[in-house]
């Protein structure tokens, strides 16, 4: 094997950092424009087709960036394709800081930035990571490089709770004043452009790698889908919908927890947990900061156990902890600190496992003229999968399985992952057999 070579992972790690403080920078601003607490009243009233349709908007938006963007870095190639994907990222992000109008003017242009930052952050997904493994020479040194930059989502998920607060703290008036939130909501939504802003502009340095460039040259982008690619895919894909099908069960219940422990709030006679903005951003950033440990410990072990591994463990332990949970809940309905220590269990490995394991393989397993597009394949399961369970765990949480349901189903759920990895993820990045599949692909 020859050359050792790694280029910065500086691009494909703000780019990652970019994903998701943008995905989650839009539930901070949409909570000031909404919030009457401060002026009495709400700035502006968000429509219900606003509730409805913003959130959908993100996905629908998500999965295009990850088809189209993937696509376009196997053809136009890398680095292009990251230029046009963070100009969607950056225009998404500012589109919703100059909103102006009516309620309904206001959310609808909030409405269509998301739209378009989807389909931005939705193409940094495949490029980032495809970027970042093609970056490393080393082909047993890829994953971990991969892994890497895909640290920073954890950090971008924690960031915009961290600014909400800094403005909630920051800008103020002697007395309410409707200034004040109209600032905090947009610098929120436009400090989002930064991150890709620079990347961007650090991109016009960038150059595809030389791995990518020769098998532009020999022709290969042309080649079909073979049975071992689809089989893969397939495994991938259905490892990703799985995980992100869990992960949004675990929206469902979260705010049932949080609301019995009011663990930043004023707890009122009723029994409800009240919360300023300031206090909800905290909370917020308290429950991010939690994932912190969990994909800093999967980067760590990442290159002993590998991805096949990393990912039939970490749904094992998902499936177990969700069980838990489950029964907890059950047979000890008020044993609230209990259920927020299996909380935090679960949030950690929520964190490990599959949430690095299924960002990185696609990134390794396939041939590099098609490694883009079978990258944003694999993701666009992920979005699916986010999408059922946005979908079907509200009604099921509100039916008699309540939460328990919820929680059984996403055992369930976890323990397919774990046997869709063992069955259809065939190679570990760490072992002889990956590293010999990297390199025929690379044709070293």
């Amino acid at each position: 094997m020859v050359g050792r070579r790694k280029e910065s992972n500086f691009i494909p790690s703000v780019g990652n950092f970019s994903v998701q403080y943008n995905f989650n920078s839009a539930s901070a601003a949409a909570s000031i424009l909404s919030d009457p607490q401060y002026l009495g009243y709400p700035l502006h009233v968000e429509p219900q087709w606003s509730k409805d349709f913003t959130p959908a908007a993100v996905f629908v938006g998500a999965m295009l960036g990850m088809l189209g963007m993937g696509r376009l870095g196997d053809t136009l190639g890398r680095t292009r394709a990251m230029q046009v994907t963070l100009s969607f990222t950056v225009l998404g992000a500012v589109i919703p800081a100059l909103a102006f109008g009516s309620s309904g003017s206001i959310y609808g242009t909030v409405l269509l930035g998301r739209l378009l930052l989807g389909v931005g952050v939705g193409g940094i997904y495949p490029l980032s990571a495809v970027s970042s493994a093609e970056g490393c020479e080393d082909a047993s040194e890829k994953g971990k490089h991969v892994a890497q930059a895909f640290f920073f989502q954890s950090v971008g998920v924690l960031a915009p709770y961290l600014v909400a607060m800094l403005l909630l703290t920051v800008i103020s008036s002697p007395s309410p004043a409707p200034w004040v939130p109209e600032l905090q909501f947009r610098l929120l939504f436009a400090l989002g452009a930064a991150p890709a802003l620079l990347v961007l502009v650090a991109s016009f340095s960038a150059h595809d790698s030389e791995e990518f460039a020769a098998e532009q040259h020999r022709g290969r982008s042309r080649r079909g889908f073979d049975h071992q690619v689809v089989k893969t895919l397939i495994g991938t894909a259905g490892c990703w919908f799985l995980y992100d099908l869990a992960f949004y069960g675990t929206t469902i219940f979260t705010p049932t927890i949080l609301e019995r422990l009011c663990i930043t709030g004023d707890r009122l006679p009723s029994g409800h947990c009240e919360q300023t903005l300031l206090q909800t951003s905290r909370q917020s950033a308290l429950i991010s900061a939690m994932g912190i440990p969990g994909s800093l410990l999967a980067v760590l072990v990442a290159d002993r156990l590998g991805c096949k591994r990393l990912n039939s463990y970490g749904f094992i332990l998902l499936s177990v902890s969700f069980a838990l949970l489950a029964l907890a809940w059950h047979l000890a309905p008020d044993a609230h600190a209990w259920h927020f220590v299996l909380f935090c269990l679960v949030t950690l490995l929520l964190n490990w496992g599959p949430n690095l394991g299924t960002y990185v393989l696609p990134a390794l397993c396939f041939p590099a003229a098609i490694r883009s597009t079978c990258h944003g394949l694999s993701s666009t399961g992920g979005k699916v999968g986010a999408v059922v369970g946005t979908l079907i765990f509200d009604p099921i949480s509100e039916s008699s399985m309540g939460i328990p349901g919820v929680l059984w189903i996403q055992c369930v759920t976890c323990v397919l992952g774990a046997v869709v990895s063992m069955a259809m993820l065939k190679h570990d990045w760490d072992s002889p057999e990956m590293v010999g599949l990297i390199e025929d692909a690379a044709g070293v």
